[in-house]
């Protein structure tokens, strides 16, 4: 909301082991909040989120998300983004979960190989 990411325009940032299901609300909240105050930060030039959605990921693991597929979809929806995910399983510390345990959801093969590998692959330009 400040301008960083329109000053440094190839900044990325990756939110390790912090779930992602807060991230629709802040966003919604961030731009709720930018649009009254706009005229605070007149060199910002977008809303908020869709600088999030350019900028930042976050990874699956903790899943701190519902164990039903249908109200994971929802919160990725609300994002207004299946590229912000990363697939993430706390390994290699003892406690890591396996593949199945890290998203033990069932989600559409199309987003389920965005968030296993793609988004990555992207994000990491490998």
């Amino acid at each position: 909301v400040e301008g960083v990411f329109d000053r440094f325009p190839m900044l990325r940032v990756t939110l390790i082991e912090g779930g992602f299901t807060w991230m629709p609300s802040l966003m919604w909240r961030i731009d709720k909040e930018w649009k009254g105050l706009r005229h605070n930060t007149p060199w910002v030039k977008r809303l908020p989120s869709e600088y999030m959605r350019e900028h930042i990921r976050l990874t699956t693991q903790p899943l701190d998300g519902p164990s039903e597929s249908r109200y994971l979809r929802q919160i990725i929806e609300q994002m207004d983004s299946d590229e912000m995910l990363l697939f993430a399983s706390d390994y290699p510390h003892w406690q890591y979960d396996t593949p199945d345990e890290a998203l033990p959801v069932q989600l559409e093969e199309g987003l389920l190989q965005k968030i296993l590998a793609e988004n990555a692959r992207v994000w990491y330009r490998l």
